[in-house]
C-alpha cells in the first residue's frame, strides 16, 4: 500500500513538473480575426477580414485570449497590453497591409478625469499624464470621455482605459497623482510695502496671519520666509483709510490660503 501511494505521488510530481515545462515553452499559433480599420458601429465598410500570429508561452497563452475583433492600430503600432512577451502580428504582410498602416496618425487626447479622493485628502501637486498619445484612423475625432479614477494616498499611476470600440492603439493611457492629507498651520508675516514713494507706511496691525492648509507629508519642509505679503500703495486712492494685502508668493504644495485680516488701517507718514 505505501509503495502504491509513493508511485501515485511521483506520478502527481511528474506530472506537475511536465505542465510547468509546457507553460514555460514559447508557441505559435494562428487565428482568423476581424480587423478594426476605426471606431464607431461595426460595419463591412470598417472591418476587414485577416488571419494573425499569436505567440508566447503556454502560460500566457492560456491566460490571454484574444478578442475576435482587433483594432489596426493594435496591430499595426503595438503588441499586446502590458505584456511584451505575448505578440500579435500579421501572417501575411504585403502592400495592401502596409498601406492600411500608413493611415494611422499619432493625435494627443485627454479625457475628461472624475477623481474620487480619500476623505480629507487633496492633491499635493496637479496630476500629470504619463502617456497621452493614441493610434488612430487619420482625420477620425476622438469624442469627449469621462473616467472615474479612485485615487490612494501618496505618488501613483493609475490606468485611464479607453472604449475598445473607438480602435485606438494603446487602448489604456496613464496618468500619474501626488494625494495627501492636509494639516491646518499659520504664520505671522510682516507685509512688505511697495509703491509708497517718498513717504512711509504705519499699518495697524503691523503683521498678518497667513492660514493655510499643508500636506502631511511636507509638514518640516516649509519655512515662514517662504511666504511673502505685499501691500501695494499705488492701488491705493486718496480717500481710503484701508488697504488690502495681497499674497505674493507661497511654497507651491500649500492650499487655501486666507490671509487675516483681510484688510489693513494705515498712515502715510512723510
Amino acid at each position: 500500500m505505501r509503495e502504491v501511494l509513493l508511485g501515485g505521488l511521483a506520478l502527481v510530481a511528474a506530472v506537475f513538473l511536465w505542465l510547468l515545462v509546457k507553460l514555460d515553452q514559447r508557441y505559435e499559433v494562428r487565428k482568423a480575426v476581424w480587423v478594426r480599420l476605426w471606431g464607431g458601429e461595426k460595419t463591412p465598410a470598417n472591418l476587414m477580414a485577416a488571419e494573425v500570429q499569436i505567440g508566447g508561452s503556454g502560460a500566457t497563452l492560456l491566460r490571454r485570449r484574444l478578442p475576435d475583433t482587433l483594432s489596426l492600430a493594435r496591430l499595426c503600432k503595438g503588441v499586446y497590453p502590458a505584456d511584451r512577451d505575448f505578440f500579435v502580428r500579421w501572417v501575411f504582410w504585403g502592400a495592401k497591409e502596409a498601406d492600411l498602416c500608413a493611415q494611422l496618425e499619432q493625435v494627443v487626447y485627454h479625457p475628461k478625469l472624475r477623481w474620487i479622493l480619500p476623505e480629507g485628502a487633496e492633491f499635493v501637486e496637479p496630476y500629470r499624464w504619463v502617456s497621452d498619445t493614441v493610434w488612430v484612423w487619420k482625420g477620425h475625432l476622438l469624442p469627449p470621455y469621462e473616467q472615474e479614477v479612485v485615487a490612494q494616498i501618496g505618488y501613483h499611476t493609475y490606468p485611464v482605459p479607453l472604449p475598445p470600440s473607438w480602435g485606438v492603439y494603446p487602448e489604456t493611457l496613464y496618468v500619474q497623482a501626488h494625494i495627501g492629507r492636509y494639516l491646518q498651520a499659520e504664520v505671522e508675516v510682516e507685509p512688505r510695502i511697495v509703491g509708497a514713494g517718498r513717504y512711509q507706511v504705519l499699518l495697524r496691525p503691523a503683521r498678518v496671519q497667513v492660514r493655510f492648509l499643508l500636506p502631511e507629508s511636507y509638514a518640516s519642509d516649509w519655512d515662514p520666509s517662504e511666504f511673502e505679503v505685499v501691500v501695494d500703495m499705488q492701488k491705493v486712492l486718496p480717500e481710503d483709510t484701508a488697504v488690502y494685502p495681497e499674497l505674493r508668493r507661497k511654497p507651491p504644495f500649500v492650499r487655501h490660503v486666507e490671509l487675516v485680516p483681510r484688510s489693513l488701517e494705515f498712515t502715510r507718514i512723510y
